[in-house]
């Protein structure tokens, strides 16, 4: 027969190997993907069933640590809430016991709370007891602590783990997702001005991967050439969405050329209300040059006035012009400026990335400072101007993020 002492030995081994066994299981469990239902029910087995400790309360954080979500509650009568804000478990005295107390559920004077650290953060909580009071000796959570602890971490961690695995495939194919649309939105621009007989140049750089800014330059079915600048409000996805669907309304409307610059703008202030709903809206700046006539018609849609150089050095901004597109169901006016086109003379369009761009003393880039560099455009090509522009921009911010998309479209009439 055992005596009393080989018995205590035989009891601690078995202990000893249970425990072993218990997170062998678990680690297993976790490698093998089991559902979190199944995880915890592995975890409430492994200390009520074996080791007397049937009173549980486990509350995780999320990645964010903005909520607790309640993974574990056994035991108790309790209605324990289904989450709690972050603020509430920093506000606890962890020195003492009644987290049930505090929290509104049953009380025992066996519960004590145990908090499970990570990096020195704060990930969960466990409130643990005993539901009777019969004397046992040592209560089994102070008994059983490290195992109790080292048990919960290694769920807790791993459930935090896959959770950030899952957030960053998440984010990775939203990233691929966004770098694939700029590169179509990339594609949307024109990168060849071949066809035209004038001297063209364009230039964007989006805020983020894609943007809301929008250039182009073609020629119409009367011959006639049209050339535009547009800002959608807002930036990401949604303002590029509806900055491609306008670009094909204004080629398919403007080519056709068989209504007047006012109708046609009335049209697409129509479609942009039918598509946004009021959501968003389109600065526009559309002029349509006439060859024959060596003239220019435009109207500008609440967009930052263009700047036109005329060939002896006056310059003017293009403001005249009705509100942006998709603002009203319909515009409430709308004026068509005009100016000659003389050789040589040069218009520039330009989105609010560029002109309102800051510095660290908070004064913007402004047209007075552009004028100065496009003053000196004859006898350089627009995409040596365009350059120059770009890195006197980058010089002026310094440090500064970029306030926005950045676009420019220049042309120089020959």
């Amino acid at each position: 027969m055992p005596n009393q002492k080989e018995s205590r030995l035989k009891q601690k081994l078995e202990l000893r190997d249970f425990k072993l066994s218990a997170l062998l299981k678990v680690t297993q469990a976790i490698n093998s993907q089991t559902s979190e239902e199944e995880l915890m029910q592995q975890y409430v087995d492994a200390l009520k069933a074996n080791l007397g400790i049937d009173r549980l309360v486990l509350y995780a954080a999320d990645l964010d640590g903005e909520r607790w979500k309640l993974l574990v509650s056994e035991g108790t009568d309790a209605s324990w809430p289904a989450s709690q804000p972050a603020a509430f478990f920093k506000g606890l005295d962890l020195d003492n016991i009644g987290l049930a107390g505090a929290m509104g559920g049953d009380q025992h004077p066996s519960d004590v709370v145990v908090p499970v650290h990570q990096n020195d953060e704060a990930i969960a909580f466990v409130l643990a007891g005993d539901t009777t009071d019969d004397d046992r000796g040592v209560s089994p959570v102070v008994k059983h602590l490290n195992f109790l602890v080292t048990l919960t971490n290694i769920l807790v961690v791993a459930r935090r783990n896959t959770a950030m695995v899952d957030r960053n495939l998440r984010q990775e194919a939203l990233r691929r997702e966004l770098e694939l649309a700029g590169e179509m939105q990339a594609m949307l621009l024109p990168n060849s001005w071949d066809h035209l007989d004038l001297d063209v140049a364009g230039y964007y750089k989006p805020h983020t991967e894609v943007g809301g800014d929008y250039y182009d330059a073609f020629a119409t079915d009367a011959g006639d050439v049209v050339m535009c600048m547009a800002d959608v409000s807002g930036k990401g996805m949604s303002a590029a969405l509806l900055m491609s669907n306008f670009q094909a309304q204004v080629r398919a409307l403007f080519q056709a050329g068989t209504s007047s610059l006012t109708d046609t703008l009335n049209v697409l202030n129509s479609r942009v209300m039918q598509i946004a709903q009021g959501e968003k809206y389109i600065t526009f700046f559309v002029a349509v040059f006439h060859p024959a006539k060596r003239a220019m018609s435009y109207v500008n849609c609440g967009h930052n006035p263009p700047l036109f150089v005329c060939s002896d050095g006056s310059s003017q901004l293009l403001e005249e012009g009705c509100v942006g597109l998709g603002m009203f169901r319909e515009i409430p006016s709308m004026n068509v400026g005009s100016v000659d086109v003389p050789v040589g003379s040069l218009l520039c369009c330009y989105t609010d990335g560029l002109i309102e761009q800051e510095n660290d003393q908070e004064v913007p880039f402004g047209t007075d400072r552009l004028l100065g560099l496009l003053a000196h455009h004859k006898g350089q090509s627009l995409e040596a101007v365009h350059r120059t522009v770009v890195a006197t921009l980058d010089a002026f911010r310094g440090d500064e993020p970029p306030l926005d998309d950045t676009a420019m479209l220049s042309c120089r009439f020959t």
